[in-house]
């Protein structure tokens, strides 16, 4: 039996029964069909083949189709908001020259609310779609990291994959649910915060929402800090007495096995590498799952984002500065949000990389 029999053969009964199918649809529904080429069979056919897995020209095009939808959704909203300065500045001029201030603040409060309105529902969409995005990779990962775990143990890797396992599996739940519950809910309500502060004459919580959104950011950078510092070092730790223990075992194989010693320690360096090869696919696998259902949500917040930052920016010379200061607070809490889940993305990614690392072909 050669090598690719073999590989085909310890893929399927590794994968067996694994809910792939269940993450290819989430990732799909994710990225708006982008990962349909990158499926688990496509991964292990263009390995026997040799093949590149980025060969079909459609994902830029639909990266493309997909930036052009989203660029006119946010301009379309942008142009929504302008209008509504517009008016606010001639209702404003309108008042001050018949004399009525009452008219004006009235007009100014309406208007006002009107444009907190249409900001505080394109956020609650964007939180939405975070939320959803994060929970999605915390399910992802709590379904590779077992697979990808219990392969690095059948390639001789039993220190790594017994002490990682616990510690990436807590760390993955672990933070999830500190984004979910602590994390994205301060970031929305220092967004509601800039918004109820273009409602009142002074700067009431304007502070209290700055802090709540640097926070948020904040710790998230530190947990990522410490966690792939602890994983990093345990992991070069184990990989060490991993190795030991592999070389040892099949000297031993080689070595005490009269006769048909050498045969069995060539048969068994087979099957790890055959495993370690399983290994690296599922990586792939998990390592495109993530970066593509991270990729379209991503883009999405940073458009919305930088419209409300360019919004702001366009509205202050017609409308009072406040609202425009709060438009562009806006803006930040959108880019806090992104910059979130692209850390959660690059923490699951190196937690993936770093049991790829471990355990290598022999």
């Amino acid at each position: 039996m050669d090598y690719e029999s073999i590989l085909e053969k310890q893929f399927e009964n590794v994968l067996e029964g694994e809910n792939f199918s269940g993450i290819s649809e989430e990732t799909a529904r994710l990225s708006e069909g982008l990962s349909d080429p990158f499926t688990l069979e496509n991964i292990l056919q263009a390995t026997l083949e040799q093949k590149s897995l980025f060969q079909s020209s459609s994902m830029i095009e639909s990266l493309k189709e997909l930036f052009l939808y989203e660029m006119k959704s946010a301009v379309i909203l942008m142009a929504e908001i302008l209008c509504i300065c517009i008016i606010l500045g001639l209702l404003r001029s309108l008042s001050d020259g018949f004399g009525s201030k009452s008219v004006s603040q009235l007009s100014l409060l309406v208007c006002t609310m009107v444009i907190i309105g249409i900001s505080l529902n394109s956020f609650r969409i964007a939180y939405g779609l975070a939320i959803d995005t994060v929970s999605t990779m915390v399910w992802t990962m709590e379904i590779l990291m077992p697979v990808l775990i219990g392969i690095l143990i059948a390639t001789g890797s039993v220190a790594g994959g017994t002490i990682l396992s616990p510690l990436i599996l807590g760390a993955v739940t672990a933070f999830g649910f500190l984004v979910k519950t602590c994390i994205l809910p301060a970031l929305y309500l220092s967004a509601v915060l800039s918004l109820i502060n273009c409602l009142t004459e002074k700067n009431y919580v304007n502070k209290l929402a700055k802090l709540l959104r640097n926070g948020a950011v904040f710790l998230t950078g530190l947990i990522l800090t410490i966690l792939t510092g602890v994983i990093t070092i345990q992991g070069l730790l184990t990989e060490a007495s991993d190795g030991v223990l592999m070389s040892a075992a099949k000297y031993s194989i080689s070595t005490f096995i009269p006769i048909v010693g050498g045969f069995t320690s060539d048969t068994v360096e087979l099957f790890l590498r055959c495993m370690g090869s399983i290994r690296n696919m599922v990586g792939v696998f998990g390592l495109l799952s993530l970066l593509l259902m991270m990729a379209v949500p991503l883009l999405k917040i940073l458009i919305v984002g930088g419209i409300y930052k360019l919004t702001g920016a366009l509205m202050e010379p017609v409308s009072e500065g406040k609202t425009a200061d709060g438009l562009s607070d806006m803006g930040n809490a959108m880019i806090s949000i992104a910059s979130v889940l692209f850390f959660t993305c690059l923490l699951f990614i190196l937690f993936v990389t770093t049991i790829m690392n471990l355990g290598g072909a022999p």
